[in-house]
């Protein structure tokens, strides 16, 4: 089975040796965080901790939460970069934004190391998946400073594939490489790979059949993670389909299996993983709570304790893949941020997906959170397949809308449009809108 593991002493390691590796690298990382970076200096000595005093990794729950709101405002008072660089600036090799709704995004440095650790790790994730060096790859993200384009794309060179530079191309343009090159391996975005397929049968080209996919891989959004959206990905592309959890100011830090039993293992020898409940306690096996990283290995701007705004529940069962890592139920599970309050009922968007995607006729859909009569109110909006007829439409309403309130614990509106009606993605779908004011989530 050596051949399942891309680095089968990581992977399989006791926890005693991954305890070891990650208490050196944490020591190492504090003190050059200590020593070179003037935010973490300033930082510390508000808290009044010392961070040579940590010694163990549970001495990291003394040093206090780095978040995004700290790191925006950091790089807003002290253009373009902050000062959390702990590097000289003539050392970094790269830089990348994070995807940003609203504001200025982050901007992350890189040297030569850190990048090379990054892709590193993504490529044992696409390894864990299949991905071998005689595979042919394609990644179809959108060329610019996003880092999961580029991860994906060191990460195939890495493990030897042949790679087909696909960022500046057309959907028309993917769609006729996928049918004129042997291409196995595909990533992108969970959205696009819907709207790659949709475009494709609008041609009447069948993907499925037509190409040589094998295997999928979708970052960026949490849509691979939920069983509906992968089954219809792997349906409309005849490949089996994986998720790949990562973030731009920590690592591309999960990945799927090839046992394929739901659970997310963690790099966690490059990025130090806590689960903390609502009052920043440790949970247990099987427990839920937001995801915190500390970054091992990034030297130009590393994080420490970084809440992610992830939720996560971390695993009470081995995956018979047989490595040893730590494992989430599901992957991300829902975004604190996304959080909405209706009608004093907790909601996010990933649970609306969960419930939307299994009924078929649904081709897109657009959640938009409102005031209506004086109450808050959720409406999904439903682009319809186009072969459904009025009486169908009519059917598909009452079953989602039924579905919704049974999963949800409240009645929401349903309305079906027409085919084509609602916004494609070729990037990070944005299907939620929130027009209300004055609302507490």
């Amino acid at each position: 089975m050596a051949s399942r593991y891309l680095e089968p002493r990581v992977e399989r390691a006791s926890r005693a040796e991954l305890t070891r590796l990650q208490t050196r690298r944490l020591r190492a990382q504090l003190a050059h965080v200590a020593a070179h970076s003037p935010f973490y200096r300033r930082k510390f000595k508000e808290a009044g901790v010392r961070p040579g005093l940590v010694r163990t990794l549970d001495d990291l729950r003394t040093l206090p939460f780095t978040t995004k709101d700290e790191l925006k405002a950091n790089q807003a008072e002290k253009p373009l970069w902050g000062d959390l660089l702990a590097v000289p600036f003539a050392e970094v090799l790269r830089v990348h934004m994070t995807s940003a709704t609203t504001g200025r995004p982050l901007a992350f440095l890189d040297t030569k190391e850190d990048w090379h650790v990054f892709y590193h790790s993504y490529a044992r994730s696409l390894y864990a998946y299949g991905v071998r060096q005689h595979d042919m790859v394609m990644a179809a993200f959108s060329y610019g400073p996003w880092i999961g384009y580029w991860g994906g794309f060191y990460a195939a060179q890495d493990l030897g594939c042949l790679v087909f530079p696909a960022g500046g191309l057309s959907t028309d343009q993917r769609i006729d490489a996928l049918l004129s090159y042997p291409i196995t391996v595909l990533g992108c975005t969970p959205s696009y790979a819907l709207f790659l397929a949709e475009a494709a049968a609008k041609k009447g080209i069948d993907l499925a059949k037509q190409t040589r996919v094998r295997i999928t891989w979708h970052t960026g959004e949490p849509g691979a993670s939920i069983p509906a959206t992968k089954a219809k990905i792997e349906a409309a592309f005849g490949a089996k389909a994986y998720d790949l959890p990562g973030l731009t100011e920590i690592a591309a830090w999960g990945f799927e299996c090839d046992a394929r039993t739901g659970l997310t293992h963690v790099h966690e020898d490059w990025c130090y993983p806590e689960v903390l409940d609502e009052n920043d306690r440790p949970v247990g096996p099987g427990g839920r709570g937001e995801l915190v990283f500390t970054s091992l290995f990034r030297k130009a701007m590393p994080l420490i304790r970084y809440r992610t705004r992830d939720v996560v529940q971390v695993a009470d069962r081995k995956c018979p893949c047989g490595r040893t890592l730590l494992a989430f139920e599901g992957g991300v599970l829902a975004r604190l941020d996304d959080m909405k309050k209706i009608r004093g009922i907790i909601v996010y968007p990933r649970r609306i997906e969960e419930l939307v995607r299994p009924h078929a006729g649904v081709d897109e859909f657009q959640i938009v959170f409102r005031r209506h009569e004086g109450l808050d109110d959720i409406l999904i909006r439903i682009d319809p397949a186009p072969a459904l007829g009025p009486a169908e439409r009519d059917g598909l309403r009452a079953k989602l809308a039924e579905s919704l309130r049974t999963g949800l614990g409240i009645r929401v509106t349903v309305a079906i449009g027409e085919p084509g009606s609602l916004p494609r993605f070729d990037h990070k779908a944005r299907r939620v809108k929130d027009e209300r004011t004055e609302v507490p989530f």
